[in-house]
């Protein structure tokens, strides 16, 4: 009865070992599907980023006018992104959950040259030289960043993505038109934030200051894109007037 008793106890615990065994593989694979999906968004968005400022530079290029986009706007997207892959890099992030910042970094700097050029009144040697200026030294200044305040880089994008968007949200919503500004660049941006937003929790492990960048990213653009679909007959006629003006000069 003894021997039989204790057969029975370790065929009891075989069975739970078994059984958590078990649950822990559903656990592990899952996380994996979670990652893989991550890995697949985050090359999904990488390579979209590609045409994320596209639609922009285009129609700045085929208007010849920047009408419509606040330079302010522009200006402060460029620290936006810049902070933000100097904070990955600090950090030791895999490239791909933040390869697409350094793309749009590039093409925003794009649009502050096409403004520079296409703006009337044209921008003042002072002011370009300034601003390239202020640039170089906010990245100086981060990357020599003691290592106990990396983590803040990562909340210093929240108040650059409210003053980059708040300012063409305002200028939107006072010339009653989107102008320049493309709005599947909108569409774009509130897309790709949403998925960061997932991406951030599966790779990264939730970082409190990223998830609050990309919400806020996700919401500021979603505006945008509703103002340019109850703007659009404004806009149009505006961009038009501005073709026109172009062929008289």
């Amino acid at each position: 009865k003894g021997l039989r008793g204790h057969m029975k106890s370790v065929k009891t615990r075989l069975t739970q070992g078994n059984k958590k065994r078990e649950e822990a593989s559903v656990v592990d694979s899952s996380l994996t599907a979670s990652q893989v999906l991550s890995k697949v968004l985050g090359t999904m968005i990488v390579m979209g980023s590609f045409f994320l400022k596209m639609p922009q530079i285009v129609k700045i290029i085929a208007s010849g006018s920047v009408a419509g986009l606040s330079p302010e706007a522009v200006y402060y997207e460029l620290p936006l992104y810049s902070s933000g892959v100097i904070y990955h890099l600090l950090q030791g992030l895999p490239l791909s959950t933040y390869g697409e910042m350094v793309v749009i970094m590039f093409q925003n700097i794009t649009i502050v040259l096409l403004m520079w050029w296409y703006q009337h009144p044209p921008v003042q040697m002072r002011e370009m030289v300034t601003k390239t200026l202020q640039f170089l030294l906010i990245c100086l200044v981060q990357f020599n960043l003691p290592k106990r305040l990396r983590p803040l880089l990562s909340y210093v994008s929240i108040p650059l993505i409210i003053t980059s968007c708040v300012p063409q949200i305002l200028a939107n919503q006072v010339q009653r038109h989107t102008g320049t500004l493309a709005i599947s660049t909108c569409v774009l941006k509130t897309t790709g934030s949403a998925m960061r937003f997932f991406t951030t929790i599966a790779e990264i492990g939730g970082d409190l200051g990223l998830l609050a960048s990309y919400g806020t990213s996700a919401f500021l653009n979603g505006w945008m894109v509703v103002q340019g679909v109850r703007y659009r007959e404004k806009t149009q006629q505006v961009l038009e007037m501005a073709r026109k003006r172009r062929g008289e000069g």
